[in-house]
């Protein structure tokens, strides 16, 4: 039965590829990723530098979120582990690349199975590892005929994503299932591994390996000319009206504070700063390096980080809007109070520890982030509080990287 599900969905996915390619094209967001390295889509690998003396873990991300995720993972395989990483996405492969802690970076081919199943023959690994949800049925399915384990970490299921494989769990029974072990954040995404597997994966919880990475390198106020005395306020990763959220919201509070404005899709920022015109917000782009205005919008990737550390209270975005929200745990492990809307749903875990320690509150609307901004610049040991509990609720959680590469080395070791 398996073999014909999966010729099913082989036929579905060619027949899909080129209307695929064509909203792509169509696309802003995605239009540069249809002929990034596109041979790699179709395994064209060169895998000359194969280190066989070396167990191949093979580890696939969605894209750049999981690759930071897991880093501290790598920083603990690549000395004993020939490590390959794929993702799905350009920006996740140029991280990974960048970063250099994995031995071979490549784009995830396309989930075929003869193009899957020639990329198993090149990289022979020895063990899949899977990030949080990147279920693909012909990978899943060629890994088990070649009998390679497969393990999934810091598995997350959203209520959303649960609903549609729980529509479709006639068929992802059959690949899902073919998971050895199932290393869920939370007891909820237990349970919905638990019931789309039929239990024929073990599964175990670990917390968020989110919590465990390094958030110790932060930048300085002084290197964007800041004084120690600015408020500055954060709102990353924005998307859809909350643009127009943030700039209603630092005219009610008053304007007399830093904001950086940083939409999740840098295509956005000409849409972006339109609307900050129409509204009549004078504002800076943070790739011209000017920082003497108030309002500034980042137009620049991988910055995020540094300036959540030199800020005083940070919202984080996809949350009023409903795209089930960003990691909340980011601007937190810098001690920072954090904001966040009620679609905290990628997050619910994160998001609802956060707010039963103080660390964190909701907000509903332009007047409310406002409220809380100017409550905030205000009341100094309401901030200072309210940052030492985000701070706090971090540092709790901190283990399932530990917990995580325990399980895998036990996988590795039985081989």
């Amino acid at each position: 039965m398996s073999k014909i599900y999966l010729a099913l969905y082989n036929a579905l996915v060619v027949f899909a590829l080129p209307l695929i390619a064509i909203a792509v094209l169509f696309s802003k967001k995605y239009r540069k990723e249809l002929f990034y390295k596109i041979s790699e889509r179709f395994a064209c690998y060169n895998f000359s530098d194969l280190n066989s003396k070396k167990k191949t873990v093979w580890i696939h991300c969605a894209s750049l979120g999981e690759v930071r995720a897991i880093e501290p993972i790598l920083d603990n395989l690549k000395d004993d582990c020939f490590i390959v990483l794929t993702t799905i996405t350009k920006s996740g492969r140029e991280y990974a690349a960048k970063l250099q802690k994995a031995d071979f970076v490549r784009l995830l081919p396309l989930d075929i199975y003869p193009i899957m199943n020639k990329a198993f023959g090149v990289i022979k690994p020895d063990l899949i590892v899977i990030v949080e949800t990147e279920f693909w049925a012909s990978m899943l399915y060629a890994a088990s005929r070649k009998d390679i384990k497969i393990i999934t970490v810091n598995g997350r299921m959203s209520e959303e994503s649960f609903g549609g494989y729980k529509k479709a769990r006639f068929f992802w029974r059959k690949f899902v299932g073919l998971i050895d072990v199932v290393i869920a954040r939370g007891a909820e995404d237990a349970d919905r591994f638990r019931y789309l597997t039929e239990e024929k994966s073990a599964i175990l919880v670990s917390g968020n390996i989110k919590y465990d990475r390094d958030f110790t390198s932060v930048a300085r106020r002084k290197e964007i000319l800041f004084k120690k005395s600015d408020f500055v306020f954060t709102a990353g990763s924005t998307k859809g009206n909350e643009e127009a959220v943030i700039a209603d919201a630092y005219v009610k509070a008053g304007g007399n504070f830093k904001v950086f404005l940083a939409p999740r899709n840098l295509a956005r920022i000409s849409e972006v700063a339109k609307l900050l015109e129409d509204k009549g917000v004078k504002y800076s782009l943070f790739s011209k390096n000017d920082f003497a205005g108030e309002f500034i919008l980042v137009d620049v990737f991988g910055k995020l980080q540094n300036i959540y550390s030199i800020s005083d209270v940070c919202y984080v975005g996809g949350s009023l809007v409903d795209k089930g929200g960003q990691n909340p745990i980011e601007p937190s492990a810098y001690g920072k109070p954090t904001l966040f809307g009620k679609y905290m749903d990628n997050f619910k875990t994160e998001a609802e520890s956060l707010l039963k320690n103080g660390g964190a509150f909701i907000v509903k609307d332009a007047d409310d982030l406002a409220s809380k901004i100017k409550e905030f610049m205000t009341n100094v040991s309401f901030l200072k509080r309210t940052g030492s509990n985000a701070l706090k609720t971090v540092r709790d959680q901190k283990g399932a990287v530990a917990f995580t590469l325990e399980k895998i080395k036990e996988i590795l070791d039985a081989k």
